[in-house]
């Protein structure tokens, strides 16, 4: 028998709460599955298989969601259809727009160069408005050259400068974690990486949010609490029950109450992830992800 979460809610305002479904933290569905995703908005339900519970079926339907979080890398292909866009107005949408300014590098070889991803981002906030969309300079990478250290951190200002200037005011970011998955990937394509000491991330961290506070922009992290002994760093939720509500301005509310399937230091409050690592994504994965 299908399990129906779509009625299922924890925390302390159980009562009133209405699920915020995420697509997806386990894979880019915006990039890779857009055309699978309008037909599950129009059928009104998704039927998947999650890691842990077995295969759940979630109502879609505009009436049973409270907000659709969105993740990913390049908004491209979800940008040219229409009937999605329009979908989307409905749920109370949120897009995090992970942009590294490492798109076509080795690093993401399957990504869009930045100036190209930043006018992706212009699109969404045309459409949707710029307190809808979130800037995710997530990874920090370093890596080893004949010059010395390399590093995408040079580019957050320059990245930084283009995002406050469409509006958006919220970037979170992390430090690569190398999981195992991770490194044998790395080896076996001949690339180095370098983890930097956590003395290095606190000084590059309050580097970041020097930067981030002259532009107008609140830097925040979500899964690593030791980065909040920097200065000018927020404690971050990338699924913020109180701003959904916000955003939605009346009707039932969003739970507040923690996500107790992500990790202990995340900030994120509770959702239903729709996506499944068995989606996986063509043209080559990036070196450091974890889901592939």
């Amino acid at each position: 028998m299908k399990k129906n979460t779509s009625v299922k809610q924890t925390g302390p305002n159980s009562m009133l709460a209405t699920p915020v479904i995420s697509c997806s933290r386990r894979t880019d569905i915006p990039r890779c599955y857009p055309h699978w995703l309008e037909e599950k908005l129009v059928a009104g339900e998704v039927v998947f298989r999650a890691p842990r519970s077995g295969v759940r079926s979630v109502s879609l339907a505009a009436e049973a969601v409270h907000s659709l979080v969105l993740w990913s890398k390049d908004y491209g292909a979800l940008l040219k259809r229409p009937r999605l866009l329009r979908r989307l107005h409905d749920l109370n949408p949120f897009f995090h727009f992970t942009i590294t300014g490492l798109g076509n590098s080795f690093w993401e070889p399957a990504i869009p160069a930045w100036h190209e991803t930043i006018s992706q981002m212009e699109k969404l906030v045309n459409e949707f408005g710029a307190g809808r969309v979130n800037w995710r300079f997530d990874p920090v990478l370093f890596w080893p050259e004949k010059s010395g250290l390399a590093s995408n951190l040079p580019m957050f200002a320059r990245l930084g400068a283009a995002v406050a200037g469409l509006g958006i005011s919220g970037c979170t970011f992390s430090f690569a974690h190398w999981y195992s998955k991770s490194r044998r990937r790395a080896q076996k394509q001949g690339f180095e990486f370098v983890d930097p000491v956590p003395d290095a991330k606190l000084e590059a961290a309050a580097t970041m949010a020097g930067e981030a506070a002259r532009l107008g922009i609140r830097l925040a992290t979500c899964s690593n609490d030791a980065l909040l002994a920097a200065p000018g760093i927020a404690k971050g939720h990338c699924i913020d029950g109180d701003l959904l509500n916000n955003l939605r301005g009346g009707g039932a509310a969003a739970s507040s109450a923690k996500d107790r399937s992500q990790r202990t230091e995340c900030g994120c409050t509770s959702s239903i992830d729709i996506g499944s690592y068995a989606q996986r994504c063509s043209g080559g994965h990036c070196v450091y992800c974890y889901a592939n």
